[in-house]
């Protein structure tokens, strides 16, 4: 679910901060991690067979946040990045609804081990898909709000997208010229 998780962090991440000077690359990197590191270890290992392991868990977000926090100076360049990368994670969780499964959400806190998904995981991903019109409904829904960003920020424009590509910024409701 791309077009969700990036779609739906940007518009939270926008909603809630309200911070034009964010580095927004960092944040859409965010939350992607989860899925790029849980999906192919729990996938590829019939142990799990989940892609929701250690990186969809509140222990690994808090720790990036605190990681962030601690280990960059209050006014250094890299604290707003990487800050903005551990909401990121924080916003994957929120959309993906892992606090539904305690077990992998509260991990260590509720015990060590993972929910055990369908095996083989890939051989049935098709079907699961297509059987959840919710899953849909949302894919659309982030498609058509990042549609709805490109466009409102210009980024059709090869000097827009130039910008955003070496600021990370979204220059909404400004002058791209």
């Amino acid at each position: 679910m791309i077009f969700w998780h990036l779609g739906g962090a940007l518009f939270l991440f926008r909603w809630i901060f309200r911070d034009p000077s964010a580095d927004v690359r960092f944040l859409l990197l965010g939350v992607l991690i989860p899925d790029m590191v849980d999906m192919p270890i729990g996938t590829l290992w019939s142990r799990w067979s989940t892609g929701e392991l250690w990186f969809h868990t509140l222990a690994v977000a808090t720790l990036l946040l605190a990681a962030a926090i601690v280990l960059t100076n209050r006014s250094g360049r890299w604290r707003r990045p990487l800050v903005a990368l551990a909401i990121g994670v924080f916003l994957h969780l929120f959309l993906d609804g892992v606090w539904t499964s305690t077990q992998a959400f509260l991990w260590p806190f509720a015990g060590t081990g993972f929910p055990k998904g369908p095996s083989p995981y890939w051989a049935g991903a098709w079907s699961r898909a297509l059987a959840d019109p919710l899953r849909w409904i949302e894919e659309l829904a982030g498609l058509f709000y990042l549609a709805w960003i490109w466009r409102s920020a210009g980024l059709g424009d090869r000097t827009a997208r130039r910008a955003f590509k070496e600021t990370g910024r979204l220059r909404i409701g400004e002058d791209s010229g």
